[in-house]
Protein backbone atom coordinates (compact mmCIF):
# COMPACT_ATOMS: atom_id res chain seq x y z
CA UNK A 1 0.00 0.00 0.00
CA UNK A 2 1.46 3.65 -0.80
CA UNK A 3 2.25 5.65 2.31
CA UNK A 4 -0.02 8.32 1.91
CA UNK A 5 -3.17 6.05 0.94
CA UNK A 6 -1.77 4.39 4.33
CA UNK A 7 -1.92 7.32 6.35
CA UNK A 8 -5.76 8.57 4.69
CA UNK A 9 -7.54 5.19 4.89
CA UNK A 10 -6.46 5.28 8.56
CA UNK A 11 -6.95 8.98 9.59
CA UNK A 12 -10.35 8.60 7.98
CA UNK A 13 -11.00 4.69 9.60
CA UNK A 14 -14.53 5.31 11.46
CA UNK A 15 -12.80 3.67 14.50
CA UNK A 16 -10.24 5.67 15.06
CA UNK A 17 -13.03 8.09 15.28
CA UNK A 18 -12.22 9.73 12.00
CA UNK A 19 -10.65 12.68 10.79
CA UNK A 20 -11.95 15.09 12.84
CA UNK A 21 -11.50 13.35 16.09
CA UNK A 22 -8.11 12.75 15.16
CA UNK A 23 -7.42 16.34 14.10
CA UNK A 24 -8.71 17.76 17.19
CA UNK A 25 -6.39 15.50 19.15
CA UNK A 26 -3.47 16.80 17.12
CA UNK A 27 -4.54 20.23 17.51
CA UNK A 28 -4.87 21.26 13.85
CA UNK A 29 -8.34 22.01 12.12
CA UNK A 30 -9.76 18.79 10.27
CA UNK A 31 -9.37 20.45 6.44
CA UNK A 32 -5.71 20.83 7.18
CA UNK A 33 -5.70 16.99 9.07
CA UNK A 34 -7.59 16.19 5.58
CA UNK A 35 -5.10 17.89 3.07
CA UNK A 36 -2.27 16.60 4.47
CA UNK A 37 -3.29 12.51 3.65
CA UNK A 38 -5.32 13.68 0.88
CA UNK A 39 -3.48 11.62 -1.94
CA UNK A 40 -4.75 14.22 -4.45
CA UNK A 41 -3.49 17.25 -2.41
CA UNK A 42 -0.05 18.75 -3.32
CA UNK A 43 -0.17 21.76 -1.10
CA UNK A 44 -0.11 20.16 2.16
CA UNK A 45 2.13 17.33 3.26
CA UNK A 46 1.88 14.94 6.50
CA UNK A 47 5.27 15.92 8.82
CA UNK A 48 7.20 12.41 9.71
CA UNK A 49 6.16 13.62 13.24
CA UNK A 50 2.77 14.12 12.64
CA UNK A 51 2.59 10.04 11.28
CA UNK A 52 4.31 9.07 14.59
CA UNK A 53 1.58 11.16 16.39
CA UNK A 54 -1.48 9.91 14.18
CA UNK A 55 -0.66 6.04 15.03
CA UNK A 56 0.23 6.41 18.65
CA UNK A 57 -3.48 7.77 18.57
CA UNK A 58 -4.69 5.41 16.68
CA UNK A 59 -3.07 2.23 17.59
CA UNK A 60 -2.81 1.80 13.79
CA UNK A 61 1.08 1.23 12.11
CA UNK A 62 -0.37 0.85 8.58
CA UNK A 63 1.47 3.94 7.64
CA UNK A 64 5.16 2.56 9.02
CA UNK A 65 4.10 -0.70 7.88
CA UNK A 66 3.69 0.70 3.97
CA UNK A 67 6.63 2.92 4.39
CA UNK A 68 8.91 -0.54 5.76
CA UNK A 69 7.56 -2.29 3.04
CA UNK A 70 8.55 0.55 0.00
CA UNK A 71 11.98 -0.31 1.60
CA UNK A 72 11.52 -3.67 1.84
CA UNK A 73 11.64 -4.41 5.26
CA UNK A 74 8.79 -5.07 7.78
CA UNK A 75 7.66 -3.02 11.01
CA UNK A 76 6.97 -5.43 13.94
CA UNK A 77 5.61 -4.09 17.56
CA UNK A 78 7.69 -6.81 19.88
CA UNK A 79 6.93 -6.57 23.53
CA UNK A 80 9.96 -6.18 25.77
CA UNK A 81 9.50 -8.82 27.87
CA UNK A 82 10.42 -12.71 26.66
CA UNK A 83 10.22 -15.18 28.24
CA UNK A 84 11.32 -19.19 27.46
CA UNK A 85 8.00 -20.25 26.89
CA UNK A 86 7.11 -17.34 24.41
CA UNK A 87 10.51 -17.51 22.35
CA UNK A 88 9.39 -21.40 21.89
CA UNK A 89 5.87 -20.07 20.71
CA UNK A 90 7.42 -17.57 18.43
CA UNK A 91 9.75 -19.78 16.86
CA UNK A 92 7.13 -22.26 16.51
CA UNK A 93 4.82 -19.62 14.82
CA UNK A 94 7.89 -18.97 12.30
CA UNK A 95 7.85 -22.43 11.52
CA UNK A 96 4.04 -22.21 10.78
CA UNK A 97 4.47 -19.33 8.80
CA UNK A 98 6.95 -21.26 6.15
CA UNK A 99 4.55 -23.82 5.65
CA UNK A 100 1.93 -21.51 4.90
CA UNK A 101 4.39 -19.68 2.36
CA UNK A 102 5.02 -23.07 0.60
CA UNK A 103 1.31 -23.64 0.62
CA UNK A 104 0.37 -20.60 -0.83
CA UNK A 105 2.93 -21.05 -3.57
CA UNK A 106 2.00 -24.28 -4.42
CA UNK A 107 -1.75 -23.47 -5.26
CA UNK A 108 -0.30 -20.07 -6.99
CA UNK A 109 1.75 -22.64 -9.35
CA UNK A 110 -0.77 -24.88 -10.26
CA UNK A 111 -1.62 -23.44 -13.19
CA UNK A 112 2.50 -22.20 -13.94
CA UNK A 113 1.69 -18.64 -13.28
CA UNK A 114 1.53 -16.13 -10.58
CA UNK A 115 -0.74 -13.72 -11.11
CA UNK A 116 -1.21 -10.35 -9.08
CA UNK A 117 -4.12 -11.80 -6.64
CA UNK A 118 -1.63 -14.71 -6.34
CA UNK A 119 1.49 -11.93 -5.49
CA UNK A 120 -0.48 -10.04 -2.83
CA UNK A 121 -1.34 -13.46 -1.61
CA UNK A 122 1.77 -14.48 -1.43
CA UNK A 123 3.83 -11.28 -0.40
CA UNK A 124 1.08 -11.35 3.03
CA UNK A 125 2.71 -14.78 3.89
CA UNK A 126 6.04 -13.68 3.04
CA UNK A 127 5.19 -10.53 5.57
CA UNK A 128 3.65 -12.54 7.70
CA UNK A 129 6.80 -14.66 8.08
CA UNK A 130 9.19 -11.55 8.43
CA UNK A 131 7.61 -10.50 11.49
CA UNK A 132 7.63 -13.80 13.03
CA UNK A 133 11.44 -13.99 12.22
CA UNK A 134 11.81 -10.29 13.80
CA UNK A 135 9.76 -11.12 16.30
CA UNK A 136 11.94 -14.13 17.32
CA UNK A 137 15.56 -12.07 17.13
CA UNK A 138 13.70 -8.78 19.29
CA UNK A 139 13.30 -11.89 22.07
CA UNK A 140 16.23 -13.44 21.91
CA UNK A 141 18.28 -10.38 21.86
CA UNK A 142 15.69 -9.47 24.83
CA UNK A 143 16.11 -12.39 27.14
CA UNK A 144 20.41 -12.50 26.35
CA UNK A 145 21.86 -12.50 29.57
CA UNK A 146 24.09 -9.39 30.48
CA UNK A 147 22.19 -7.75 27.83
CA UNK A 148 22.64 -4.21 27.90
CA UNK A 149 20.36 -3.30 25.51
CA UNK A 150 17.23 -1.63 26.48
Amino acid sequence: MDIIDAAHKTVHNPSHGGSTVIAVRMGMSNTVLNNKVSPTCSTHHLRLDEAVTIMEYTGDTSIIQAMAHRLGGVFTRVDDEATQASIIMTALSTSACQGDIMSEMQKALEDGRIDCNERDALQTKIQDAMVALRTLSVQITNHCEGNNHV
